[in-house]
């Protein structure tokens, strides 16, 4: 527990250090808010499939862009812990050189998921015809458990499969297998991980909230566009700081355990 708060400690720190980054991060989650605001259905309006398709390309080059901000920020953090400062002239760089690899990383994490998913559907699928509510229920426990088990012992641990790729230059399949590796010897790391990764989601929905209420107060009192702005340019700046608070985090997380079992150190 206390490996898991002195990572959390070490975010903010990292974020409080590399305040230009989280202005990056800022701008970007910023200008994309604006740029979907169009995109936006009012209540009992209706969708029409020229917006649905607009929406879908928007998302897509959205997610695209993303992929290349995580690899510029993933490399700058690695490099503020290792080496105690981060150039942020080498934000273009990283995000270049990570991109591909990325992309990769993610694709094949979304096709394990898929293959999941489709195992545990097709147990539910085929049983459901014979009508039987003990097969039902057996299937059901059957597809719940290959959900369990794959996540505990896959989909979990590939989480800190993108900080593997950064910090040990790997490749998608060597990023996977290093992040099973530290995850998973000893097994008790998958919890630690998830709880990591639960108090940070605690941490953003509180100060989500925190400053939620208080854009909904100035709401009451300024013009709905105005309301609009703010609540945009307070949800960037959340996303922004925290974007790197959780990166922060998972990195120093990766770092503690990612040990050389040769020399039996840890890696900074």
């Amino acid at each position: 527990m206390a490996g898991i708060l002195e990572a959390i400690k070490k975010g903010f720190g990292l974020a409080a250090k590399n305040l230009l980054l989280v202005l990056i991060l800022f701008l970007f989650n910023l200008v994309w808010n604006l740029a979907s605001a169009p995109f936006a259905v009012a209540p009992g309006a209706t969708v029409t499939p020229q917006l649905t398709i607009n929406a879908l390309v928007f998302s897509i080059i959205f997610i695209l862009a993303s992929i290349f901000v995580q690899g510029s920020v993933l490399g700058l953090v690695r490099d503020s812990i290792k080496e105690g400062k981060a150039n942020l002239g080498a934000f273009l760089s990283y995000g270049i050189k990570y991109y591909l690899r990325l992309l990769g990383l993610g694709i094949l994490i979304i096709l394990i998921i898929a293959i999941v998913a489709l195992i545990a559907g097709l147990i539910i699928a085929v049983t459901a015809p014979l009508n039987s509510t003990v097969i039902t229920a057996i299937a059901i426990t059957a597809a719940i458990a290959i959900a369990v088990v794959s996540a505990l012992f896959y989909l979990i641990p590939f989480t800190l499969s993108p900080y593997a790729l950064v910090c040990e230059e790997l490749g998608v399949i060597g990023a996977l297998r290093k992040s099973l590796n530290v995850v998973l010897k000893p097994f008790s790391k998958v919890f630690a991980l998830l709880l990591l990764f639960v108090l940070l989601v605690l941490i953003a929905l509180g100060i989500g909230f925190v400053v939620g209420f208080l854009v909904g107060m100035l709401n009451a009192v300024v013009p709905p566009a105005v309301g609009k702005a703010l609540m945009a340019v307070a949800t960037s700046a959340i996303n922004g700081y925290l974007g790197i608070v959780m990166t922060g985090s998972f990195m120093v997380f990766y770092l503690s355990i990612a040990v050389d079992k040769g020399a039996g150190e840890k890696v900074f």
